[in-house]
């Protein structure tokens, strides 16, 4: 008995002292803009704890996550740290996406889930893929089904949609996730599946938060005759529109820049010759003082994008004489 005693006083620590680490990593690295919540955690059918929770980004910046849970082994007494991301690689503000851990019956979980580091990334949301679905679960296995489409003018890759899963009282039960969808051309349209856990799948009453991931870079564009430009676009905006005119030799695309005061877009494609340049309009009007590099590989241009959606042109993509 005071084995059990004794063993229970050093647990009580433990447990104090990980919450004392994970508050001061809050402080730490400064989540404030970063919101974790937790749902209600279950047994699966394979017999294992989930512990599920959504990362909201309240902030204006992108973010990858990487969200921890504590666990102690039955076996040898040891502490032991799980790191994962969220369903989503990349948070952009304004959104939001569920992560899930399963934890074996060896293992207790020790505390909530929470941030453990928060990366900022500068690559641009691509406002190109359109959901149709229903928030209420289809047929006997409650689903999450739809389609998507891709609305412009590139080849998405590596697409996954996911959600969180509701019971009539709001609470998160679960999150799902989708097959991955290998590649989605200009204007194609694909079907998606996501289902609960059958352990729960009797309480789901809706959907939330539903989403879609796309692992695979945007980098290349369809130029036409076969040809694809290779190019670079960093900025923490949405892009919409995003295309490419023959006629004119010229990228297009709106951008909306995330931070209210605007911010930079910066745009590198590769350097043809010793003579290739380009010019850059905003709202179809050339901007003479724009800064351009060159080193003669790699054309560099850092745009300033006002507040609000403003449209970008660059031309002498590819050095066609206009």
């Amino acid at each position: 008995m005071y084995f059990v005693d004794q063993l229970t006083i050093v647990l009580v620590i433990l447990f104090l002292a990980i919450s004392i680490i994970q508050f001061n990593l809050l402080s730490v690295y400064g989540f404030e803009d970063i919101k974790i919540s937790t749902g209600s955690s279950f047994i699966d059918s394979n017999g294992k704890l989930n512990i599920i929770g959504v990362i909201t980004n309240y902030g204006i910046t992108s973010e990858h996550i990487t969200v921890g849970l504590n666990i102690h082994s039955k076996i040898d007494d040891s502490i032991t740290t799980l790191r994962d991301t969220t369903y989503s690689n990349i948070i952009y503000p304004g959104k939001e996406s569920p992560f899930k851990f399963k934890i074996g019956s060896d293992y207790n979980v020790v505390g909530q889930p929470y941030i453990i580091k928060n990366n900022k990334v500068n690559d641009p949301f691509y406002n190109t893929v359109v959901q149709n679905y229903s928030n209420f679960p289809v047929g006997q296995n409650k689903e999450l089904l739809g389609t998507i489409k891709n609305t412009g003018h590139v080849v998405l890759h590596n697409i996954i949609v996911f959600a969180s899963v509701h019971n009539k009282n709001g609470t998160q039960i679960d999150s799902i996730k989708s097959d991955n969808i290998p590649t989605l051309k200009p204007e194609e349209v694909k079907s998606f599946s996501a289902r609960p856990d059958l352990s729960i799948a009797k309480d789901a009453n809706y959907f939330s938060c539903a989403g879609f991931d796309l692992n695979g870079p945007i980098n290349t564009l369809d130029v036409g005759n076969g040809k694809f430009l290779t190019y670079g676009l960093e900025s923490i905006a949405k892009i919409s529109n995003f295309n490419y005119n023959k006629s004119t030799d010229s990228i297009s695309f709106f951008a909306d820049h995330y931070n209210p005061a605007g911010g930079i877009v910066t745009f590198k494609i590769q350097q043809l010759n010793n003579n290739h340049g380009i010019k850059v309009y905003l709202d179809n009007l050339e901007i003479k003082n724009e800064k351009i590099m060159t080193n003669g590989k790699t054309i560099i241009t850092n745009i300033f994008v006002p507040p609000n959606e403003h449209l970008i042109k660059i031309a002498g993509i590819l050095n066609y004489p206009n």
